[in-house]
């Protein structure tokens, strides 16, 4: 490893998984301070109950990105060209250990801000739509993750109403961001054993290929032809989600 690939996972790991998380934990605690309301309990033990919930919404938040992936072509395309495109570059960066350690240090860190700091002062959908703008929704092209990520949040949220404990939503945002991790760029592959399923996790190539293709758009301009289907793309089913 070169250098310069070392300082540019520091660098990361500093920003992202360090300095970000501990300014979004520092406001979500000062914000419902600020307007007299009780900050996220950080002391507040999880049931068992509530470890179910936290695995359920993980769930529910990456199948349902999955859905979107299936609904129609050009949301699928959009999918990838965003979340999707941004979560392999920063994978290719970093590395599995460096990538999991900072998914895993930011999932608390925006629970804390969004569910734990505005959710109490301005509400459920509100902090969810927040939450997805704040996964790029100042650019055109991000337009589909930011839904996705809103939606997550929507998940997310509703555990804390459900259950009144920060480390539910806490949980299964981390579930979901390490779980995408790892399947991020794979796809899922049936094949049967008579009459026993056997499951593999297969590279996708169509991720690699968005990623490529989105590093030549800077020097060549798109073609109407970019928006017709893909003709692979019913080939196996998208993996899990993307990192929120």
């Amino acid at each position: 490893m070169s250098n310069e690939s070392r300082a540019q996972r520091l660098r990361l790991l500093l920003i992202a998984g360090v300095a970000a998380p501990v300014l979004m934990s520092a406001g979500g605690w000062l914000l419902p301070v600020l307007v007299g309301r009780q900050p996220p309990d950080l002391g507040a033990p999880m049931s068992v109950l509530d470890f179910l919930v936290a695995l359920v919404a993980a769930g529910c938040s990456m199948g349902f990105i999955s859905l979107l992936y299936r609904l129609h072509p050009a949301l699928e395309r959009a999918l990838r060209r965003s979340g999707g495109r941004v979560g392999i570059e920063a994978l290719q960066v970093a590395g599995y250990p460096i990538m999991l350690a900072v998914v895993t240090a930011s999932a608390f860190g925006e629970e804390m801000l969004f569910r734990g700091g505005l959710q109490s002062v301005i509400g459920l959908v509100p902090a969810a739509a927040a939450f997805g703008f704040s996964h790029g929704g100042w650019r055109r092209d991000m337009w589909a993750y930011v839904l996705a990520a809103a939606a997550s949040g929507l998940i997310f949220g509703t555990t804390l109403l459900l259950t009144g404990t920060i480390w539910v939503p806490v949980v299964a945002h981390i579930v979901h961001n390490v779980l995408s991790t790892v399947l991020m760029g794979k796809k899922v592959e049936v094949t049967w054993d008579g009459w026993l399923p056997r499951v593999h996790l297969v590279p996708d190539p169509r991720d690699f290929e968005t990623t490529e293709v989105a590093e030549d758009a800077v020097d060549e301009p798109v073609s109407a032809e970019t928006d017709s289907p893909d003709a692979g793309s019913d080939d196996g089913d998208t993996a899990g989600g993307d990192p929120q």
